[in-house]
């Protein structure tokens, strides 16, 4: 599980022990450090692999009870496996340790909507995947070889914003002249492709490409998105607008 999209450019500090980190199913059961559990449960999310991001979460928990990042990934694991109630539950013992949390308090809004337990105009969520099946997600990341790839974006948006994003997202792609740009729908501005990217992506979008943008992971510090091509150009017609991607890379079917 160590390519989490061009090898966890996210690590930070720990970025020289991903070759250490463990690969295969069981192997983190050893691990007892929670910085490095944190990242294999995001890495797990990211693979759609929610069976141990529930597990390794859970593991965080009872080496950190008051871990409350780890509670709310733990609770939208158990969501995407379709246990609301105990997502529900998880999000509430987040919130009784950090009543304030965001994320926290943002989801479990979210759950009681689709349990048909709140209106919509109860609590003013206006984040696009409100009425979404969450199973149904599994559409929108499709890889397709040349046309779709993983981003992590950079120059992100404050927290307070990041924290109303939820998997599923459509959100804004924006060619300017020297960058690229991503946004709600509202026009609100969520962060910006790397550099490398956005000049080639520019080319291709002024050239006639169009693309759909969709939140892939969000967190209040991080913000990942699924970029698919939608359309080609004429002028393109043998030039894909992203190099293949790692084997690991492939298996993203829905985070």
């Amino acid at each position: 599980m160590v390519h989490y999209f061009h090898l966890l450019t996210s690590l930070g500090q720990y970025s020289n022990l991903v070759p250490m980190l463990p690969t295969n199913k069981g192997k983190w059961e050893g691990v007892t450090n929670t910085d490095l559990l944190s990242q294999l449960a995001i890495d797990s999310a990211l693979s759609a692999n929610w069976q141990d991001a529930v597990k390794i979460n859970e593991k965080i928990l009872k080496l950190d009870t008051q871990n409350v990042e780890a509670l709310n990934r733990l609770a939208r694991a158990l969501c995407c496996l379709g246990h609301m109630s105990k997502a529900n539950k998880t999000y509430q013992k987040a919130l009784e340790i950090d009543p304030y949390n965001v994320i926290a308090k943002k989801n479990q809004e979210k759950i009681c909507k689709l349990k048909g337990e709140l209106k919509p105009e109860e609590n003013g969520f206006t984040n696009g995947n409100n009425h979404m099946d969450i199973q149904n997600l599994s559409a929108i990341f499709v890889f397709e070889p040349g046309k779709t790839k993983v981003i992590n974006l950079l120059n992100l948006a404050s927290p307070s914003i990041l924290a109303t994003l939820s998997c599923g997202d459509k959100v804004i792609i924006t060619a300017k002249k020297h960058s690229i740009t991503i946004a709600k729908e509202d026009g609100t501005y969520l962060g910006a492709l790397p550099d490398d990217l956005s000049f080639k992506l520019i080319g291709l979008i002024t050239g006639g490409n169009k693309y759909e943008v969709y939140v892939k992971y969000a967190t209040t510090k991080s913000l990942t998105i699924f970029i698919r091509e939608t359309e080609r150009s004429a002028k393109f017609t043998n030039q894909p607008s992203f190099a293949e991607m790692h084997t690991g890379e492939k298996n993203i079917a829905f985070a």
